[in-house]
């Protein structure tokens, strides 16, 4: 089961953060744990801009998916039809 993002974040902040102090403790230099800082919040940017697209484009195509045309028995269909020049009905479903 896949952990929500939010949690999957806080995980991925503690790490980042542990990674951090041990590169320090190992005497790296600070200049390449904020070049590592840096580049992991520009991933992280990346991963969050690129998954609000996806949810955006996704939103608005199972809306277009799930209208499907209203089925009616054939006589209903035949009366409706001689009795006004409406849209067809869409079901939400």
């Amino acid at each position: 089961m896949m952990e929500p993002r939010s949690n999957a974040t806080i995980k991925a902040l503690a790490s980042l953060a542990e990674l951090s102090a041990n590169q320090l403790e190992e005497g790296v230099s600070v200049e390449e744990v904020i070049a590592t800082l840096r580049k992991a919040a520009e991933t992280v940017r990346e991963v969050v801009e690129a998954d609000e697209t996806i949810e955006d484009e996704a939103s608005d195509g199972d809306l277009a998916q799930d209208l499907t045309p209203l089925q009616f028995p054939e006589d209903v269909a035949a009366k409706s039809d001689e009795e006004t020049d409406e849209e067809p009905v869409l079901n939400a479903g």
